[in-house]
């Protein structure tokens, strides 16, 4: 497509990282997207585009089909500074509109999300389309060394917590009663994308990079894990993933807890996350970054961080992350 303004948009390729990379980087170093790109250009789920202006790769966005072809949403959004105010980025999103056309009938949801801080300057735009606030989440971004990580003496603390695997999720899944205590939207709300408790979701939650965890209520703990009797005593639940970046590792964790979860629940998952990242060796420094639900005191997130050595606040603005839906 060659529009009237110069701009050229055509579907990304591998042989592109470099020029996508130097489009600049996002979200203060933290950007996912170098990490995925690789991934993203082999995986029929994903569908990415870029806007070149003579010859010069200024722009990118892709769609990432979800929830087994139900769901798109929109992700990676930028566009060189010295392009901006072009309507670059209106380009690219008519272009993925026009491909999620192609999905229907079956397609069923768009989804978008954004800080609270886009949200805020672009919610009337995108209830203008269609699309309504459907999840919210706070975050707290922490950075971090890890010379001064103290992790030797928590082994005792974190034996509680378990590790899911793929049967695991799909058993977790098919429990109502379970779903209704943590996701009783139905939604996985994990770092700023939307999944619909579907089987076929597992794949983005348990994977070479990402984890599910879980402790089960004191009253149960000697129970197998695998039974339905002891998934339902499940009080919380923590979803991570990591990669590397511009500013170092960044690490995920999405905390979902039962109403009433006991403080050494949080206090055990927590320090399991950080005794892990200690042993991943990836990076000498990096930000943790932590989103929770109504039932996790923050307070309490921030105090079992700072016995472990995380507590330095990371120059972000944004305190939620926001989830737009639309029905199709």
């Amino acid at each position: 497509m060659s529009p009237d303004n110069g701009v050229h948009i055509r579907r990304a390729r591998s042989e592109d990282y470099d020029a996508v990379m130097a489009i600049g980087c996002m979200y203060g170093g933290r950007d996912y997207l170098p990490s995925l790109y690789p991934k993203a250009m082999s995986d029929p789920d994903i569908y990415p585009l870029l806007a070149e202006v003579k010859g010069q790769v200024v722009g990118f966005y892709m769609n990432h089909i979800l929830d087994g072809g139900l769901s798109v949403m929109k992700r990676a959004a930028r566009v060189h500074p010295f392009f901006r105010k072009m309507g670059i980025m209106h380009e690219l999103s008519h272009a993925l509109d026009r491909h999620a056309a192609t999905l229907r009938p079956g397609l069923q949801y768009l989804y978008i999300s954004a800080t609270d801080v886009i949200a805020s300057k672009v919610e009337n735009e995108y209830t203008s389309v269609g699309y309504g606030e459907t999840q919210r989440k706070s975050i707290i971004c922490l950075d971090f060394c890890i010379k001064d990580l103290s992790v030797s003496d928590v082994k005792d603390q974190v034996s509680s917590v378990t590790t899911l695997g793929y049967d695991d999720m799909k058993l977790l899944l098919t429990l109502e009663d379970v779903l209704d205590k943590f996701f009783d939207s139905r939604i996985i709300f994990n770092n700023f994308v939307g999944y619909r408790c579907l089987e076929s979701n597992i794949k983005h939650f348990v994977d070479d990079n990402k984890e599910v965890c879980v402790t089960i209520a004191s009253s149960t703990k000697t129970q197998d894990k695998n039974t339905p009797m002891a998934m339902r005593d499940i009080d919380m639940v923590t979803f991570s993933e990591w990669y590397e970046s511009e500013v170092g590792l960044v690490y995920v964790l999405e905390i979902y807890a039962s109403e009433g979860s006991s403080e050494h629940s949080l206090q055990a998952h927590l320090w399991r996350q950080v005794y892990f990242i200690k042993k991943l060796k990836l990076c000498d420094k990096g930000v943790v970054k932590v989103s929770y639900g109504p039932n996790v005191p923050e307070g309490k997130v921030r105090s079992y961080l700072k016995e472990v050595g995380i507590s330095k606040h990371s120059n972000v603005s944004f305190v939620d992350a926001v989830l737009f839906e639309k029905k199709l």
